[in-house]
């Protein structure tokens, strides 16, 4: 009797463990708990063995072995524990360490008396005589089994829902076979030295396999019914291969062969060795057969789970539009899984919800964010497997949904997916709850990150609108600076207009007076009118240039292109300015280099070289400037070097444009207008020249321009008079015949009188 029962817990045991190997063979604690059930099975075994042996050192030998065994149990215990509770993800030294030490009980127990002395049989209970070593033994089978059991209730603490009833009915088991075990094979032999108990221990496996498949049918700790297919599958063939083959084997051995007297002849051995090989090469196929068939019967309602995953990480990575991504997203799991419809609720900020897509559904179910905080509270709401009173299953049956998985990021809640029952009317498989684990987070992200598409899409349409509003009012705004500025050259160009009248005629009775047209001067009066003739001077050309940045500015610059002796002209502009530089202390030196003319426009290129040499003597405090006129063939090259105060490096870039001036020159020279340098720039590129200019501050500078002897210009850029641009105002004409009727009176009056000097 006593062997029946023992039979019978044995292939309880072996039935569990083959169900959790066959739920996922590459699972570390379905390996730990198929391990487990093993050593369980070959303790109760190996004990029965022991009881029964018939002779004093086999009996020994069984013990021993006995006690080697039910340590590896306790073992595999605390492994199934912490894997099953994924308290470790890989092997590290406490475990290596631990491993040592069972290896070192392990060979203790059975090469040496340290543990198990002697051992004796009365009325097939076997009695023990325990070693120096053995409390170490019993310690750590103690230890073993108290931290397995710690595993279970600290991961029972943190568990809520269908996890929290999972770890509680296998906690229980285990704790029922620890108590029952401790008791009657380590407490009463140890303490009381009563061993009839002993072979009775192994009834205490019993209490966790009983708990454990109770786990396994009512709260889906592994799927069995995927094993139970496979299953039916392996007895199929198993029993197929064993009556086809072995009743084949018999019916051909009675027609080739005649009766031998129950000797093999060599023939048969050989006919057994072909049919044996013919066996092994037709199992798999036969094997492969068998499966697709049972396959067929047992999973009709069945999906490929990594096809479904790459399926929807493809849709989620190609979708960025949420109502498209959602509804994407719930066909799939509908049209795979054979669900019958699907929901999803997504909320804005946690607070409100946002959007809501469902497929399957007559009218949308009106969810609240009461409801929606109720079930995100948990993990995956199952309702078969959700209490009665349960408020959540409440909430379910409500909504008509049969599952339910909260989308959470960082511990916010996103929303929330129902999924209604399977076309089949099946429960929701582990392998399904697998999946919805995996792809909760996944969706999370692809809501999330449509969600952030949406909110960029919309700011870029508020953008966008806000642009458009600035662009007129910029465009306004720069019409009417063009405006302004339009009016600005026109009023700088009537007023330059209107000043040149008058001056040229004060400069040009003020030269009348110095070369004695009006009669002898005194030597005071002399220099009098010579700074009054000076200072028309200046102004009329700062005229000039006010007329000329106006005419650029509309249009209307020209040039007026001849041939002339730049030689001359350079000699003519330092002879005016010699006196200033000598008024200075500053050596003014002109160097030639050969006779050059040019062709180009006189007056505008006379305006540079006057413009480059003044200001050198301006800008050099004491020192020389060195004027160099150089022919290089087809070119000309004009250059002014100075020692003076030179050009700031951070602002040499600005230098040539319009009215800026550097600081040190602001303050050398605080009467500058900044257009003389802009002007001289703009007569040298119209004239396809080039600027030279180079500079260190407070050691001096070096300007010039390399110009064409013949100008390459335009045939609209050889007149000062444009067809296209209306006649010159009245105020202009007025100004040319002043100018005409002053040089002539001068010509025509001029008498050679001698100057007191």
């Amino acid at each position: 009797m006593l062997l029946f029962y023992l039979s019978l817990v044995g292939i309880s045991n072996l039935f569990l463990g083959f169900l959790a190997l066959f739920r996922n063979k590459k699972d570390a604690s379905n390996i730990a708990f198929f391990t487990l059930t093993v050593l369980i099975v070959s303790w109760l075994s190996m004990n029965y063995v022991a009881d029964y042996a018939t002779t004093i050192d086999l009996n020994l030998l069984f013990t021993k072995l006995t006690m080697v065994l039910a340590f590896l149990a306790a073992l595999g215990f605390y492994l199934f524990s912490i894997l099953f509770m994924r308290r470790i993800k890989k092997i590290g030294p406490h475990t290596i360490i631990l491993f040592i030490l069972t290896l070192t009980i392990v060979l203790i127990s059975i090469f040496s008396d340290k543990i198990i002395k002697s051992t004796s049989i009365s009325n097939n209970v076997t009695d023990v005589v325990f070693g120096d070593f053995a409390i170490i033994y019993f310690v750590l089978f103690i230890y073993f089994l108290i931290v397995s059991l710690g595993c279970l209730f600290l991961k029972l603490r943190s568990s809520s829902g269908v996890d929290k009833k999972r770890i509680i009915f296998v906690a229980v088991g285990l704790a029922l076979m620890s108590v029952m075990a401790t008791f009657t094979n380590l407490i009463m032999p140890l303490v009381f030295s009563i061993f009839l108990l002993t072979p009775f221990g192994g009834f205490s496996t019993l209490f966790f396999t009983g708990f454990t498949t109770y786990a396994i049918v009512k709260h889906r700790l592994m799927d069995i019914r995927m094993v139970v297919a496979k299953s039916v599958a392996f007895m199929i063939l198993i029993a197929f291969i064993g009556i086809f083959y072995t009743f084949t084997m018999i019916w051909l051995e009675k027609i080739i062969f005649p009766e031998t007297g129950g000797k093999l002849s060599p023939g048969q051995i050989v006919f057994r060795i072909i049919l044996t090989l013919f066996v092994v090469f037709t199992f798999q196929p036969l094997r492969s057969f068998i499966t697709k068939k049972t396959d067929k019967i047992f999973f009709k309602q069945s999906y490929e789970p990594e096809n479904l995953l790459d399926t929807l990480s493809h849709t989620m990575g190609s979708s960025i539009v949420l109502i498209e991504l959602l509804y994407k997203i719930l066909n799939i799991l509908t049209s795979n899984m054979k669900v019958s419809r699907g929901f999803f609720v997504i909320l804005k900020d946690g607070d409100k919800i946002d959007t809501t897509q469902g497929v399957g559904y007559k009218k949308s179910p009106v969810i609240s964010l009461r409801e929606i905080e109720i079930l995100s509270k948990d993990g995956i709401c199952i309702y078969d497997e959700l209490d009665d009173k349960s408020q959540v299953k409440r909430i379910l049956r409500k909504h008509d949904a049969s599952l339910a998985i909260p989308l959470k990021s960082n511990n916010k809640v996103s929303g929330i997916l129902f999924l209604g029952e399977k076309n089949s009317g099946d429960m929701y498989s582990a392998q399904d709850i697998r999946i919805f684990e995996i792809l909760g987070p996944e969706v999370t992200v692809a809501i999330e990150n449509a969600k952030s598409y949406e909110e960029i899409q919309q700011f870029n349409a508020v953008l966008r609108t806000e642009v458009q509003k600035a662009t007129r009012e910029l465009k306004g705004a720069n019409q009417n600076l063009r405006e302004l500025d339009k009016a600005k050259d026109e009023f700088i160009s009537m007023a330059s207009h209107q000043l040149r009248t008058p001056l040229t005629a004060i400069k040009g009775y003020l030269s009348m007076l110095l070369e004695g047209d009006a009669g002898e001067i005194k030597v005071g009066q002399y220099e009098f009118v010579q700074e009054a003739y000076y200072g028309a001077t200046r102004m009329v050309s700062l005229i000039n240039d006010l007329l000329n940045v106006s005419r650029m500015e509309t249009g209307r610059f020209f040039l007026e292109i001849k041939e002339f002796d730049l030689t001359k002209t350079v000699e003519e502009e330092i002879k005016q300015l010699e006196k200033v530089a000598r008024d200075k202390g500053i050596k003014l030196v002109y160097q030639k280099h050969g006779h050059v003319s040019l062709c180009a426009d006189e007056m505008k290129v006379r305006q540079v070289v006057m413009n480059f040499v003044d200001n050198a003597i301006y800008y050099t405090l004491d020192g020389k400037v060195v004027v160099n006129l150089y022919d290089e063939g087809k070119n000309v090259r004009f250059e002014v070097t100075d020692n003076g105060i030179g050009v700031p490096k951070e602002q040499q870039k600005n230098l040539f444009t319009k009215f800026f001036r550097a600081e040190n020159a602001r303050s050398t020279r605080p009467d500058g207008t900044g257009l003389g340098l802009f002007m001289a720039k703009k007569v040298i590129e119209e004239h396809h020249g080039e600027v030279i200019f180079h500079s260190v501050e407070g050691k001096g500078s070096t300007f010039g321009f390399r110009l064409p002897k013949v100008a390459k210009v335009t045939k609209d850029n050889t007149s000062a008079f444009d067809p296209n641009i209306p006649l010159e105002t009245p105020v202009n004409k007025a100004i040319e015949v002043m100018d005409k009727k002053i040089k002539d009176s001068a010509q025509s009056d001029k008498k050679e009188k001698k100057i007191l000097v």
